[in-house]
């Protein structure tokens, strides 16, 4: 048995320090003089910054909030005190411990800080197009009046406790679809645009804006507005993030892998700003870290030009923040941990409120609490949100209140396994349609729905869909806590219900204990009660199939049949768990 450097440094969701004194040190040397030699051995071998980095990285992380800055457009935002109210002040006295706040606004590129480098939102256009006017005189006043948007968000987090990442979206292309234009840089650099002639896939015509990173001047643009940030702002950390947008090179446009001379760009210039924010941790005085948010896989971020894998071994990120969010159920979160941990650094996966509502038809809260209960079960060390609680209808007043209300009622449980123990569930699997935007496929998981054509059983197609449950269901049901638990089913193009056949490990379901809902023409959802077995923690696997609606044998070969039910489609596919209420 060994202990490796992360558990020695860690700190728990108390807030107490995990470092071992030097008598359990002793202790253990007694017991074990080689494992702790190994361990000794190790913790000489790192710098003190590094020490102080992984200290840092492991400070209490529940919950991390992105704020993309969409506040700076209420009417009233033009003062600290009404900036505040509505977004990040509701966060006090929940599980948020760190927020990310996007330093170059929502949507346009541009620096919504006091930037000597950057013209800032608005001006950054050659003038504040219409549609950014308010964001852009609010951002203004608030400079003007002694603090810029950003030290007002920095100093209401120290004030809170709370940590506070600058994150700067590396390739956002807002400008291609929102009104308002493109910044006075890409209008005066068109060559640094990636090429969009030829493309091939239409989904990928939003991204004809994105910036080319293989020229020098894009990489530098960037390195230095988050230097400026590093030198000027006592922020904790930076967020890069790779999902706002995900295309570097034009291949990407093509549906094509970048080439190896593109991924050892972007590696050097994530080695270029490892570089650089060690030496203000130095100048400072404290570490300054590094969070990235990737693509849902190593494989699907290497393809744009991300090595990930090869920046946590080279010691280039302190934090991963897994996946765009968009299938959440189907993120491989173990394969991130099992490789991240290894190397000292902390997995956070994204939950992405529109693609987490589609996917749990409704019920947020519920979906948000198994989603985070799978990814603590598959080793995650915290959950991190995006667009939680963001309105993409502009909301005022009692609505506005009501949408954050219902948003942020999860971020007082989901942080901790412990506080999400017996909390109804909902454990969805998610389907491509309903989640997957076209222009983010290429970087989400493919999701396992919906299937289609699904036949009889013996000549049909049969949808076999796996449901991952990271709920301790016998440990539920022993303690008595488990009130129920219903498999839902929604299926199209279904002409007799009755003739649907569900099996759950093996384990057939009784179609007389189902309750049927219509919903429009050959349109069903189907609820089971199940119980446990047959589900059980972990992987499990639904099949769904449908048995004849005729017992007369067929005369007709079954590679010449023509099923009735080939239209039939299995397109949604839940578990929902209650608990005894204390």
């Amino acid at each position: 048995m060994c202990i490796n450097t992360r558990d020695l440094l860690r700190t728990n969701s108390t807030g107490l320090s995990k470092l071992y004194s030097l008598s359990i040190i002793f202790l253990f040397s007694l017991i074990l003089p080689s494992c702790t030699n190994k361990i000794l051995d190790q913790q000489s071998s790192l710098s003190t910054q590094k020490k102080s980095r992984i200290a840092a990285a492991d400070r209490q992380r529940r919950i991390i909030f992105n704020d993309d800055t969409y506040e700076l457009s209420r009417n009233d935002a033009n003062t600290a005190e009404g900036f505040l109210k509505r977004r990040l002040k509701p966060l006090v006295g929940t599980q948020v411990d760190t927020i990310s706040w996007s330093i170059l606004g929502g949507w346009a590129d541009a620096p919504v800080y006091d930037s000597k480098l950057q013209p800032i939102y608005g001006d950054a256009h050659g003038g504040p197009p219409e549609y950014w006017s308010k964001v852009t005189s609010n951002v203004k006043e608030l400079i003007q009046a002694g603090r810029g948007p950003l030290q007002i968000v920095i100093d209401f987090a120290h004030k809170e406790g709370m940590e506070i990442f600058a994150s700067v979206r590396m390739n956002d292309v807002h400008d291609s679809f929102i009104g308002g234009g493109l910044t006075l840089w890409k209008k005066e650099h068109p060559h640094f645009l990636v090429d969009p002639l030829g493309i091939k896939q239409p989904s990928m015509e939003l991204y004809i804006t994105a910036q080319d990173f293989s020229h020098k001047a894009v990489r530098q643009r960037k390195y230095e507005i988050i230097e400026e940030v590093a030198q000027r702002y006592n922020v904790d950390g930076f967020e890069l993030d790779f999902i706002r947008h995900p295309v570097f090179f034009s291949q990407t446009l093509h549906g094509q892998p970048v080439n190896q001379n593109q991924i050892d760009i972007m590696t050097r210039f994530m080695e270029r700003i490892r570089q650089m924010t060690d030496k203000e941790a130095n100048r400072r005085g404290r570490p300054l870290l590094l969070a990235t948010r990737v693509p849902d896989s190593f494989k699907l971020a290497l393809d744009v030009g991300l090595d990930v894998a090869h920046w946590v071994k080279k010691d280039l990120v302190d934090i991963l923040i897994a996946g765009g969010g968009y299938s959440p159920f189907s993120l491989p979160t173990k394969k991130f941990t099992q490789l991240a941990h290894k190397h000292g650094v902390l997995v956070y996966p994204c939950i992405n409120q529109g693609a987490a509502q589609n996917v749990s038809r409704g019920s947020f809260l519920e979906g948000v609490r198994a989603l985070a209960t799978n990814w603590f079960q598959s080793g995650a060390d915290g959950i991190y949100f995006w667009n939680l609680g963001t309105p993409f209808e502009y909301k005022t007043g009692q609505d506005l209140v009501k949408i954050r209300t219902q948003s942020y009622a999860c971020l007082v449980d989901i942080g901790e396994p412990q506080t999400l123990l017996w909390k109804n569930k909902l454990f969805c699997v998610d389907n491509i349609g309903g989640t997957v935007f076209d222009y983010y496929r290429h970087i989400s998981s493919k999701p396992p729905l919906p299937v289609r054509k699904i036949g009889p059983i013996k000549y049909g197609v049969v949808a076999r869909v796996p449901l991952v449950v990271g709920e301790n269901l016998k440990l539920a049901k022993k303690n008595g806590k488990l009130k129920g638990m219903n498999l839902v089913l929604d299926v199209r193009g279904l002409e007799h219900p009755e003739t649907v056949v569900c099996r759950v490990n093996g384990t057939t379901l009784v179609n007389r204990y189902s309750t049927v809902t219509k919903i429009h023409e050959q349109e069903y959802t189907i609820s089971y009660p199940v119980n446990t077995p047959p589900f059980k923690q972990g992987e499990n696997y639904v099949v769904m199939a449908l048995k004849r609606s005729s017992n007369k044998p067929s005369t007709v070969r079954p590679e010449s049949r023509r099923t009735p039910a080939s239209h039939t489609q299995l397109n949604g596919l839940r578990l929902k768990i209650d608990y005894v209420s204390d």
